[in-house]
């Protein structure tokens, strides 16, 4: 836990050119000044300001109208990638579970109600466009996102799931928040997360929640494969103990 960092010593700024590069997105490929001073809540001038100066250093694109991320931009989350080093230290353990289990194995951790994976196998015997480094994807349906919500109290984790965005993925994704507080409850009694079919057709997902000494979750370490391959009772059966073994040197 970071100590708090006074308002004082704040450039807000930079806050703000951070914000707006975090609007696009896949609903919002290409922002107009408008569309980014009304999502932001900054005035046109300022917006208009903003990103100018992220045309300037190569950061946007734009014909005049709207304005779109540069692949510059990928020199922000690749910089983590590079000089961070908790993924650096988990990477051989995820890469010895891939090779022990014969499947795809991840870990991600928790940001701004989304879990974002940090480290992955190159072991990929599915094709899936889900499970890429730096992939944000959603909590109430990935067994990572399902063991951070099952670590919160009751009435927090209700909370998170009322307010976040529950979209149907698949045919079986559940988005009722009293059946989702029923599968949290179920997480918290097995100590792992399984996901069938829920955030995309045919992939099969069992995640081990990874802590701290003090026992505060920070992440989850995942396992996933598919229904041509293996089924879920098979994919718990075969690997858990793999997992946890995995689990225990990554908590040390």
């Amino acid at each position: 836990m970071q100590n708090p960092i006074h308002p004082r010593d704040l450039i807000v700024g930079l806050q703000k050119g951070l914000a707006l590069i975090q609007l696009f997105s896949k609903a919002h490929p290409r922002l107009s000044v408008p569309q980014a001073a009304k999502l932001s809540g900054l005035t046109q001038s300022a917006t208009r300001r903003f990103f100018l100066t992220l045309v300037h250093d190569g950061y946007l694109h734009t014909d005049g109208r709207a304005y779109w991320l540069t692949a510059k931009t990928l020199r922000l989350g690749q910089a983590y990638v590079d000089s961070a080093q908790f993924p650096r230290m988990v990477r051989p353990i995820v890469e010895y579970i891939a090779s022990r289990s014969g499947e795809h194995a991840s870990v991600g951790v928790i940001d701004d109600d989304e879990l974002v994976y940090i480290a992955r196998s190159r072991h990929t015997p599915f094709n899936s466009t889900s499970v890429r480094l730096g992939e944000r994807v959603p909590i109430y349906c990935t067994a990572g996102g399902r063991l951070w919500l099952a670590s919160l109290e009751e009435a927090e984790c209700e909370a998170v799931l009322t307010r976040i965005q529950r979209e149907r993925r698949t045919p079986y994704t559940v988005t009722d928040v009293a059946q989702l507080m029923a599968k949290m409850e179920e997480v918290r009694r097995l100590g792992y997360a399984t996901v069938e079919q829920e955030f995309e057709i045919g992939m099969l997902v069992v995640a081990v929640p990874l802590a701290d000494r003090e026992g505060q979750y920070w992440g989850a370490l995942s396992l996933t494969s598919h229904l041509s391959r293996t089924s879920m009772e098979n994919l718990c059966r075969d690997h858990l103990d793999l997992l946890y073994s995995a689990q225990a040197m990554l908590s040390a």
